[in-house]
């Protein structure tokens, strides 16, 4: 169920605000209406939160041997610095003990890998001139010889005469040295002389490099610090949850006041601690329109894991809009295991499910995730067995353990299997049209949904007639059809100064209906395709004609390589075609939007 939620109305005396917002967060249940999210005091705790998650990327990529992904602040000391400050910086730097000393290694080791970038840069584009060193360019032009390095089209050079050394010639051009005072041809190019000689930028080139992974190296043995960091970052966030409702706790005169939401039953304890701070207490019903009531769902406990696929995929129903986990996670469930389609690919997911629950038995946290996983495993195995599925292996190939298994025939039949998905989605729609009748009733637009129902069977009647060989669409569907719409039509009418649009977009939505039991076909098609990618991968890996050992490697290779792609494909297909029709199709028909924002109480900060 959607937990029912009362708006509040907190006022205490100004003067008390600290002690009152202490109390607050004590008594975790208030989820605050930020209307300010601005302020000095939440920027500087985001900045720590920015800070501390840093860090931990940092760490991250440290310990991967990659690039940092942020560069210091174009203002800050390590940005100035150059490359003899950058490396005495390094040289000196303790081990870090918090986000910001991560975060300062990290920004000395990418400037220094700038610095090592740019020297090499500019190595290679004196690198045709061999050894260059401006000092010694600056004192032969002191003693009267001048010597300009210059670039030139490697035919044009050779007419130069006697002022011209030419050093290397590449890529169509010339490198050398005009020593001369007459002037520089017009076809060359001068290249002014590096800042420092050659020899220096190949060192500092190589010092910066040595330096910068002397520092990753230092932040890929920080393991020990992550949690530190991880509370670091916990702290942070809680702080900027205390900056934004300290924002949000106003002050009007001597008075301040704080608005925002609060579970029904818990209004007691609030008003209990209130009686025992002083405070100001107002609760009331939400208005039915107000799109900022948070939502507290909490499904029946069987079904309660499917919150971590709601997590995961960020939604959550909208606060008047109705829990749907049970529907969802049971349409889900049939959904994986039709997509997914193979009783050897579930034993897979459900072996790996069940040893990343012994691994991580100690951790609470990732229990309805592997509740989930199992859920779905065990479905898709369900499903193989009965249509006689098994990593795509012919059924006279299986072993007999398996070919003995009981199967459903009639699955294996295409026409079948096509009316089989109409029912399921005719169903799947019904229950959210019935679903709704039942929450508007006795109104009068519970007819509608009733309508809606008819349409619905209707169109199931005349997909199965159009598609499905052996059924025989019956006379009274178009009748079926027809009261339908009739119904669907009475409350439009009866409301014809708001309805008038949807009156007219009638006829648009019904054959949408249609579009919508013809879309649930995706789950024999996608299906079918991953059982006959698997047959296929297993005929070219027996098809394999080599010599009996590469020829053993070549099937191992293939059978892992073609199955784990086809595995992964039918994960996408899940995460594409199951949630789709169950936020998409079913939800439109509910009249879900997925609009809910999650119920946040202003609480104190978990320990890490």
């Amino acid at each position: 169920m959607i937990v029912p939620m009362s708006r509040l109305t907190l006022l205490c005396a100004a003067s008390e605000r600290l002690p009152a917002l202490n109390a607050l967060r004590a008594l975790g249940c208030v989820h605050v209406g930020l209307e300010v999210r601005d302020g000095e005091g939440i920027r500087r705790a985001a900045a720590k939160v920015a800070a501390a998650e840093q860090a931990l990327r940092a760490l991250d990529a440290a310990k991967k041997d990659g690039a940092f992904v942020f560069k210091p602040e174009a203002g800050s000391p390590i940005a100035a610095m150059d490359a003899a400050a950058l490396l005495t910086a390094a040289r000196q730097a303790a081990d870090p003990t918090s986000a910001a000393d991560v975060n300062r290694l990290a920004a000395l080791a990418t400037r220094l890998d700038e610095e090592a970038f740019a020297a090499t840069l500019t190595l290679r584009r004196y690198a045709p001139f061999g050894e260059v060193d401006p000092a010694t360019l600056a004192a032969l032009a002191a003693g009267g010889i001048r010597v300009t390095l210059f670039k030139a089209p490697a035919k044009a050079a050779a007419t130069f005469g006697p002022d011209a050394y030419p050093f290397r010639t590449e890529a169509g051009f010339t490198y050398g040295a005009w020593i001369s005072d007459a002037p520089l041809p017009a076809v060359c190019e001068a290249i002014p002389p590096p800042e420092t000689s050659t020899a220096a930028l190949r060192l500092r080139a190589a010092e910066s490099s040595e330096a910068a992974s002397a520092l990753k190296a230092r932040l890929a043995a920080c393991d020990a610090l992550r949690p530190a960091l991880r509370r670091e970052a916990a702290a942070a966030s809680a702080d900027r949850t205390a900056a934004e409702v300290a924002a949000n706790l106003r002050d009007v005169g001597e008075v301040a006041y704080l608005r925002g939401y609060v579970p029904t039953r818990a209004t007691e304890a609030l008003l209990a601690k209130a009686k025992a701070e002083g405070w100001g207490i107002v609760t009331e019903a939400p208005d039915p329109d107000d799109p900022n009531v948070p939502v507290l769902l909490e499904p029946p406990r069987g079904f309660r894991a499917i919150g971590v696929v709601f997590k995961g995929l960020g939604i959550l129903p909208g606060y008047s809009e109705g829990d749907v986990s049970i529907p969802f996670y049971a349409f889900f469930s049939l959904f994986f295991a039709m997509l997914v389609g193979d009783a050897g690919y579930g034993a897979l997911m459900l072996a790996a499910t069940l040893a990343a629950a012994i691994g991580l038995r100690h951790k609470p946290a990732a229990r309805p995730a592997l509740v989930v996983f199992a859920v779905f495993s065990l479905a898709t195995i369900l499903w193989g067995v009965l249509s006689g599925t098994y990593f795509g292996i012919a059924k006279d190939a299986l072993p007999a353990c398996l070919a003995q298994l009981p199967t459903v025939g009639w699955l294996g039949q295409d026409a079948n299997m096509m009316f089989l998905c109409f029912l399921i989605g005719a169903v799947h729609l019904s229950l959210a049209r019935v679903w709704n009748a039942i929450l508007l009733a006795p109104g009068i637009k519970a007819l509608g949904e009733i309508g809606w129902l008819g349409v619905t069977w209707a169109m199931f009647l005349i997909v199965c007639g159009i598609v499905v060989e052996w059924f025989t669409q019956p006379d009274w569907a178009w009748w079926l059809l027809g009261g339908g719409v009739a119904l669907i039509l009475v409350p439009l009418v009866k409301d014809i100064r708001h309805e008038g649009v949807s009156i007219g977009m009638l006829p648009l939505n019904v054959i949408s209906a249609m579009g919508d039991i013809i879309s649930y076909v995706r789950l024999f098609a996608v299906g079918l395709a991953s059982v006959k990618v698997a047959e296929n991968f297993n005929a070219m890996a027996l098809g394999v004609d080599l010599p009996l050992v590469l020829r053993a490697l070549a099937i191992v290779a293939i059978l892992l390589v073609g199955h784990g792609l086809n595995l992964a494909m039918g994960a996408l297909s899940v995460l594409v075609h199951a949630v789709r029709l169950n936020t998409l199709e079913f939800s439109n028909a509910k009249g879900i939007t997925w609009s809910g924002q999650p119920y946040a109480p202003f609480c104190q900060p978990q320990q890490q």
